[in-house]
């Protein structure tokens, strides 16, 4: 087998700090709104200095994207849900008077 280039080290830390990020912190972290844009505070960059990904990494570098998608999906669907219920309490807010209590289905 042939021995891995001087970078290879290099990205194996860059790709175990993008699964990190890809765990529970980052799936938990409080999202702000910019815009129409979701932020989580993390602004990451590929490395420049490293050269091309190692071809011994090419099938965790997948897997990572895989996860990535998977996770802009879910923040996405979130997105989603809460503009939906944020829709539902307006509507409810501006029909009824302000002076009597208001009171959504939750359930169904």
């Amino acid at each position: 087998m042939p021995r891995p280039s001087g970078s290879y080290e290099e990205w194996l830390r860059v790709l175990d700090e993008l699964e990190r990020s890809l765990g529970s912190g980052t799936r938990n972290a409080v999202l702000a709104i910019e815009g129409e844009r979701f932020s989580t505070g993390v602004q990451w960059r590929a490395p420049e200095h490293l050269g091309q990904l190692p071809v011994q990494l090419e099938e965790r570098a997948r897997l990572l994207i895989a996860g990535q998608l998977e996770l802009i999906r879910e923040i996405e669907d979130a997105r989603r849900s809460a503009g939906a219920h944020l829709t539902a309490v307006r509507t409810i807010l501006t029909a009824q008077r302000a002076d009597r209590s208001v009171y959504i289905d939750v359930t169904g």
